[in-house]
């Protein structure tokens, strides 16, 4: 299972649709098995209500057949039912949901907040272990009583004997581009990819362990590069440099891409990458 998490594209400041339409059905005529809007490569806390809707309804306008998965980030549990109840009410076939950051949680507290959520809504719910962002990897005890009531966990943590003690559980899929092979080693059963933005066919194969060694370098490039800032840094240059996005423009907190990663990105021969 291949999703790409989608990047959102700006252009003074706000979004620019039409590069986002773009990408849609790049992704679409390149191999994606699915898509995710509004995810942490979307920038989603950045976005406000508006802008997480209308990404939603361009995504299910351009590829209405390719399930689309909607991030929902919400520390609230109240606010976190809410959002998810919304985004299938725009057409998402599934919710990927980060745990409470900053304000964290207990292992019955996160439980609790999963359950609400998953009431609320009538498509899959995927787990999110994102110990980087979060400030802490989930407990494994209340990940194994969820796992009676859901389906998918997303680890894009760094930890492979965490992805390993879910793989019979679960079905995991690896959030941390750069560690994709390991991962599946360890029984993951797909990507939800940021590299996939730009390399949806390199991806997949990847992912079917169809790739040659060279493309199995530039796919470990292109992963390393992508996190050689904040994430999406990188990867809207990335964008912007394939003709994909018309500008590399990020929201503050975030600056664009430095020095350094232009140039490196600018050695990378984007006709091997698509």
């Amino acid at each position: 299972m291949f999703v790409t998490a989608l990047a959102t594209p700006f252009k003074n400041g706000k979004i620019d649709c039409l590069s986002y339409e773009k990408l849609v059905d790049f992704q679409q005529k390149n191999g994606a098995d699915a898509l995710l809007a509004v995810g942490t490569t979307a920038e989603a806390l950045l976005l406000n209500e508006c802008e997480k809707k209308l990404l939603i309804r361009l995504a299910k306008g351009v590829a209405p057949n390719i399930p689309l998965w909607v991030g929902v980030d919400d520390c609230d549990t109240r606010k976190a039912a809410d959002s998810a109840r919304i985004a299938q009410q725009l057409g998402a076939n599934g919710v990927l949901l980060t745990p409470p950051h900053f304000v964290k949680c207990t292992p019955q507290g996160y439980i609790l907040h999963v359950r609400a959520v998953a009431r609320a809504i009538q498509v899959p719910l995927m787990l999110y272990n994102a110990p980087h962002r979060c400030g802490y990897t989930l407990d494994k005890r209340a990940l194994c009583e969820l796992a009676q009531d859901v389906q998918y966990l997303k680890d894009a943590g760094d930890d492979l004997s965490f992805t390993a003690a879910f793989a019979d559980k679960m079905t995991v899929l690896c959030g941390n581009d750069k560690l994709l092979s390991q991962m599946l080693d360890c029984g993951a059963k797909g990507v939800v990819s940021v590299v996939g933005n730009v390399a949806p066919k390199l991806t997949k194969q990847m992912l079917r362990n169809a790739a040659t060694e060279l493309q199995r370098d530039l796919f470990v490039a292109l992963a390393k590069l992508s996190m050689q800032e904040v994430s999406p840094v990188a990867v809207k240059y990335m964008l912007f440099k394939s003709g994909i996005f018309d500008t590399f423009e990020v929201r503050l907190p975030l600056t664009k891409a430095n020095e350094t990663t232009c140039k490196a990105i600018d050695e990378i021969n984007w006709g091997n990458v698509k």
